[in-house]
């Protein structure tokens, strides 16, 4: 089931996992747990944007988050 970016920021920043936007960079946000590891995703509406289980799926391998905690998170 798709969440907003929103909630997905807001559950990574308690996950330790910090949210960049950079300014002219286009319709991204780039993730960084300020280990190494960055995953980048589409915010074609900003905060309102909706993801989809294949990005939710992504950023927890990518960061090492059990995929079930996460969704309840959001």
């Amino acid at each position: 089931m798709p969440a907003r970016f929103k909630r997905v920021a807001k559950a990574l920043r308690k996950s330790g996992v910090q949210v960049v936007r950079r300014a002219g960079k286009g319709s991204h946000a780039v993730l960084d747990d300020g280990k190494g590891n960055l995953y980048t995703i589409p915010l074609t509406n900003g905060d309102r944007t909706e993801l989809s289980d294949v990005y939710l799926r992504g950023l927890c391998r990518a960061f090492g988050l059990d995929f079930d905690a996460f969704k309840r998170l959001v």
